[in-house]
């Protein structure tokens, strides 16, 4: 009965050091705690450890062991744990800026939109609507890219969350978008709204033009 005592109190007081030292210390931005964790929970567990030896050298040796594979499984779990959550802290702020970027989208469709569904602009402005012409066609398919760039960014961002869901962040390998994968995408929607705005700009100026004679 002792012995089963000893070695759950091994357990916790190895998974509380490695726990504590692995993760409270870096939220807290503290190199220095990491070893005031670490030693404060050696200074307990040594006993534990070392006392057994007086009388086995066996228990002992078993409660050593005992105490390494708790603290590599317990520094394994941290380390996942930290992962998912960088991971899902950087998606979020990646959905975030995909929802600013859609913004943007949305009043640049609404303003080339104006041309199409208003007939007095349709009448003024008809080159806005003619794809022969140069600018028009140039805003046309900016206009497809942004759209498709769009789809790309939800999709992986979509992939990322069903990769979070089964506890595989970022393991694109499985099917899931990656970081890299996320920011490449994200990245390229938001050139491509870049590139939708200069389009539509220089087509209202080209159509501006036509106006004028």
């Amino acid at each position: 009965m002792m012995i089963l005592v000893l070695a759950v109190l091994v357990v916790l007081t190895t998974v509380a050091t490695v726990g504590l030292a692995g993760s409270r210390a870096h939220r807290h931005d503290d190199p220095d705690a990491t070893f005031w964790y670490a030693f404060t929970g050696l200074c307990v567990l040594a006993p534990m450890l070392l006392i057994p030896a007086m009388t086995s050298r066996v228990l002992s040796g078993a409660l050593v062991l005992l105490a390494a594979g708790t603290a590599i499984a317990t520094h394994m779990v941290c380390r996942r744990t930290a992962d998912i959550a960088a991971f899902t802290s950087h998606r979020a702020e990646l959905a975030a800026a995909v929802t600013t970027i859609s913004h943007r989208h949305q009043n640049l469709i609404a303003q080339w939109s104006r041309y199409e569904l208003d007939p007095g602009a349709a009448i003024d402005f008809p080159t806005m609507s003619d794809v022969s012409v140069p600018e028009t066609s140039a805003l046309i398919r900016a206009m497809n890219a942004a759209n498709r760039l769009q789809r790309r960014a939800v999709e992986a961002l979509d992939l990322s969350a069903s990769g979070e869901a089964t506890h595989e962040p970022g393991a694109h390998v499985l099917g899931a978008a990656g970081p890299a994968v996320m920011d490449d995408d994200v990245a390229h929607y938001q050139r491509a709204v870049s590139e939708l705005a200069a389009a539509l700009e220089t087509a209202e100026d080209s159509a501006r033009r036509y106006q004028r004679g």
